[in-house]
C-alpha cells in the first residue's frame, strides 16, 4: 500500500515546479515516446488485420471454402447427393455440384489460357448473380459463355461476339488427333473485383462442359461448399473427411486455407516480425525512462537525503520512484492506446485528407488491388500490446528505483 505522504511525494516529483523544469521535460518526453510506440503498433497491427481480412474476402469471394474431388476424376450425381446429405448442414450455407477444367479462348489472332467452370444453373442463388456487368446470365445451355471484364478487354470482345474455346481433349480423325473446340456466343461479362479472376475465368453450362470433356450425363468432378465462417474451415473439413471415410468413397477434400497456405503463412510471419520491430520503439522509449529516472534520482539526491534523515525508509524511497516510473509508462501506454484506436477508426478519412493535401493517390488500385487502406481493430491484440508496454515500463523502472535507496544522506547533506 502507498501511504498519504508517499502519494504526496510521488505527485510532487512527477509534476515538478518550474524550478525543476528538467524533471517535467523528462516526464513528458517519456510519456510521448511510449505513447507513440504503442499507437504505432496498434495502427500497424490493425492495418495488417484489415489487409488480411480484405485479402481473404477477395480470395474466397469467388472460390468455395471447401472442395471435394474424386481420385477417379469423376463424381456421380448419386455419390454427390449421398455425401451432401450426410454432412451436417449447420456448417455450410451453400453448395454446388460443378465441373472444372482448363481451356484456351481464341478470337482472331488472340488466344488466352483460362479456367473453365460449369454449373447446372445460374440463378439468383449463384454467386455470379450480382456480378454481371454487361449482358445476362446463361440461358441457352448449348452455346453461351460468361467471361470477365479484364479478359474481354484483353481479347477485344463484347456481349454478342463469337469466340472459340478449346480444351486439352482431342478427337481422332483421318488427319490425326485434333483439339476439341466449340464456337460460343458471349452472353454476359462479369466483374468479380479481382483482376486474377476477371482475366482467367470463364463460365459455361455443365452440359456443355460435359460434352467437351466427354463426360456422361449427371457427372461432375467437383463439389463446392460455402461455409458460415471461413476462418473455422478446419472443423468443417474434419467433419467432411470423417463422412468420406464412413461412406467408403474415393474422395478427398481441399479447403481454401490448404490452397493458399503459403500466402497465409507469409502474412502470419510478416505480422509477427512487424510486431517485434515495432516493439523496439517501446523498448527505446523505455530506455528514456531508465536514463531519465537515473538523472531524476541524481537531481533529487538532496531531497532523498532529507527524507532519509527524517526517518523515511529505503523501502518507501524505492516505492516512490518505482511508482513514478510505472505511472509514466502507464500514462504513455493509455495515451498511445487512445491515439492508436482513434487513428485506426478514422484511417480512411486521414488517407483521403493526405491524398487531397499531397495531390496523389497513396494506394493505387492497379498496384495494390486496394482503393483504400483497410483496418480492423482486434481487442485481444490491443490488450496484448498494452500489457507488453506496461511490463517493459515496469522492468525499466526497477534499476533506477533501487539506485535511489543507495543514496547516503550523510555524504549528500555534507556536500550541500
Amino acid at each position: 500500500m502507498i501511504s498519504k505522504s508517499e502519494r504526496l511525494l510521488i505527485f510532487r516529483f512527477l509534476f515538478s515546479k518550474k524550478s525543476d523544469g528538467y524533471v517535467s521535460i523528462f516526464t513528458w518526453f517519456s510519456i510521448v515516446g511510449i505513447s507513440l510506440g504503442v499507437a504505432a503498433i496498434i495502427i500497424v497491427m490493425s492495418v495488417m488485420n484489415g489487409f488480411r481480412i480484405d485479402l481473404t474476402k477477395r480470395i474466397i469471394g469467388l472460390n468455395s471454402h471447401l472442395n471435394i474431388y474424386s481420385s477417379d476424376k469423376i463424381i456421380k450425381y448419386e455419390q454427390a447427393n449421398k455425401i451432401i446429405s450426410n454432412i451436417d448442414n449447420s456448417f455450410f450455407i451453400q453448395h454446388f455440384k460443378s465441373l472444372e477444367t482448363k481451356g484456351l479462348i481464341i478470337k482472331n489472332q488472340n488466344s488466352k489460357g483460362v479456367m473453365i467452370k460449369g454449373y447446372d444453373k445460374y440463378d439468383k442463388d449463384h454467386y455470379l448473380f450480382n456480378k454481371i456487368k454487361n449482358g445476362s446470365l446463361i440461358k441457352n445451355v448449348k452455346n453461351e459463355i460468361l467471361i470477365g471484364d479484364s479478359l474481354a478487354n484483353e481479347m477485344g470482345v463484347a456481349v454478342g461476339d463469337k469466340i472459340k474455346i478449346a480444351i486439352p481433349k482431342t478427337d481422332k480423325t483421318i488427319l490425326g488427333n485434333i483439339p476439341r473446340y466449340k464456337t460460343l456466343e458471349i452472353i454476359g461479362i462479369f466483374d468479380l473485383g479481382l483482376y486474377e479472376y476477371d482475366s482467367n475465368l470463364v463460365f459455361l453450362s455443365s452440359d456443355l462442359v460435359r460434352k467437351l470433356l466427354l463426360f456422361n450425363k449427371n457427372t461432375y468432378n467437383k463439389i463446392e461448399f460455402f461455409t458460415k465462417d471461413p476462418n473455422e474451415i478446419e472443423l468443417f473439413k474434419n467433419n467432411v473427411d470423417i463422412e468420406i471415410s464412413n461412406l467408403l468413397l474415393n474422395f478427398y477434400s481441399i479447403s481454401w486455407k490448404d490452397t493458399n497456405q503459403t500466402l497465409i503463412n507469409a502474412l502470419k510471419v510478416e505480422k509477427n516480425v512487424m510486431f517485434i520491430i515495432l516493439s523496439l520503439i517501446i523498448l527505446v522509449a523505455s530506455l528514456n525512462i531508465i536514463s531519465g529516472l537515473i538523472i531524476f534520482v541524481k537531481e533529487k539526491n538532496k531531497d532523498i537525503g532529507i527524507l532519509k534523515t527524517i526517518g523515511m525508509t529505503n523501502k518507501s524511497i524505492i516505492k516512490i520512484f518505482f511508482v513514478i516510473g510505472v505511472s509514466i509508462g502507464l500514462i504513455g501506454s493509455l495515451l498511445g492506446l487512445i491515439i492508436g484506436i482513434l487513428f485506426t477508426i478514422n484511417i480512411r478519412s486521414i488517407q483521403f485528407f493526405l491524398e487531397n493535401l499531397l495531390g496523389t493517390k497513396l494506394f493505387s488500385e492497379e498496384i495494390y488491388y486496394l482503393s483504400s487502406l483497410p483496418s480492423k481493430i482486434s481487442v485481444n491484440e490491443v490488450f496484448y500490446v498494452l500489457c507488453v508496454a506496461i511490463i517493459i515500463s515496469i522492468i525499466s523502472t526497477i534499476f533506477p528505483a533501487l539506485s535511489s535507496a543507495k543514496v547516503d544522506p550523510v555524504k549528500i547533506l555534507r556536500s550541500e
